[in-house]
């Protein structure tokens, strides 16, 4: 779903639109798996079952969408961000008995940076992902395995019985093909 399509469905689902706020919580899908696995990087936290997550997010999301009053894309995935935060923190809690985990995460939801700022970087952040949506699940995988995992192409091709040459190649596809569908996104 384009930036564009997401609006009209953000729009569409704030006069009751159930199909419309059901398609928009959907595109956000990826987005939640790509902070759920960053998280779980950055704080080296226990594995967990991303789809659980990912269901309980949306699901949380559906339930509070009364409660949203922005008009944007990029308010909306602000949103969106602070409850898979949020949401992370209490599954962490709850499974792993991690203590204050979730005050520390809910630090995360809301950086010192201007709410303005921060509309910018999560609707930056929300067409990349769209456009990572867009591609072939090998580029997506290969994208995500350098940059959200710090694989290197050595274990990456191992575990795909792939050369590493390869992969470099796919890689650099990717790329360019990522490039191509943020700037279709963006123009939307």
């Amino acid at each position: 779903m384009t930036s564009g399509e997401q609006q009209e469905a953000l729009l569409r689902s704030q006069t009751g639109d159930a199909d419309a706020q059901g398609k928009l919580l959907e595109s956000y899908r990826l987005y939640i798996t790509c902070i759920a696995r960053a998280l779980q990087k950055a704080r080296a936290l226990p594995r967990f079952e991303e789809s659980d997550l990912i269901q309980e997010v949306l699901l949380e999301a559906h339930r509070s969408f009364p409660s949203f009053r922005g008009e944007t894309v990029a308010v909306f995935t602000g949103w969106v961000r602070q409850i898979a935060i949020r949401t992370l923190g209490r599954q962490l809690q709850r499974s792993r008995g991690l203590g204050d985990l979730g005050h520390e995460l809910d630090d995360l939801a809301a950086p010192d940076s201007s709410p303005s700022d921060q509309a910018i970087r999560h609707e930056e952040t929300a067409q990349v992902i769209a456009a990572l949506a867009c591609l072939p699940q090998d580029m997506q995988e290969v994208l995500l395995g350098r940059h959200l995992h710090e694989w290197s192409y050595a274990e990456m091709a191992q575990a795909q019985g792939r050369s590493e040459g390869a992969l470099r190649v796919l890689y650099l596809r990717a790329l360019r093909r990522l490039q191509e569908e943020a700037g279709k996104t963006s123009r939307v």
